[in-house]
């Protein structure tokens, strides 16, 4: 049941006009003035989405929750490499359970939430520093988010920081702005240096 409050146009009461029967065009008469009123009224939308109507989750059959939350992904490759923009529920084997960045032999996990990573320097405000004296790496180059899924795995999205150097992932530049899903063996290239990230 839908209801509308109008004005009447000649003396002006206020009116609650319930629509008990869903009718696109109902006619009332002010009880004031007696004067003549059609008020309309919307269509009401379905109250199921026919789409879902034939879709049956029972008590124990929860409703599959999507691994591929719209980060964009190099390859159309998802975390648990699947190709073609398919969907698949991970297996408790392929559950990601430590990302980290090897450098040089030099393993850095990753933390969940935020990770800037950058080049180490005493003005470097950088969460995770690397070693190294390679000056086209920025002080702050990439930001590397980490967040536990669902089914208690992780999910890293790698993000340019407005750094005025090259950022590649497996050789294909990342502009500014631009949010990478990381999948495991992924090299990623800051300046002149290039870090794997490792999912265990």
């Amino acid at each position: 049941m839908q209801i509308k409050r109008i004005k009447c146009p000649k003396c002006g009461v206020i009116l609650d006009v319930k629509n008990s029967k869903d009718e696109a065009l109902k006619e009332i008469v002010c009880p004031k003035c007696k004067v003549k009123l059609q008020i309309r009224f919307q269509k009401p939308e379905p109250a199921q989405d026919p789409l879902e109507a034939h879709t049956f989750y029972g008590p124990k059959t929860p409703k599959p929750t999507p691994q591929n939350d719209g980060a964009t992904q190099l390859g159309g490759v998802v975390a648990d490499g699947v190709a073609n923009g398919s969907t698949q529920l991970a297996s408790p084997q392929s559950i990601v359970r430590q990302a980290s960045l090897v450098c040089d032999g030099v393993t850095y996990d990753l933390e969940l939430g935020d990770n800037t990573i950058g080049r180490k320097a005493q003005t470097s405000k950088a969460t995770m520093q690397i070693n190294t004296t390679d000056r086209y790496m920025s002080r702050k180059h990439v930001c590397i988010t980490v967040r536990r899924l669902p089914d208690g795995g992780l999910k890293s999205v790698l993000r340019n920081d407005q750094n005025k150097n090259d950022t590649l992932i497996d050789g294909q530049p990342i502009a500014n702005g631009d949010e990478i899903r990381l999948i495991n063996g992924a090299r990623i290239t800051m300046g002149h240096t290039t870090l794997t990230y490792k999912e265990s």
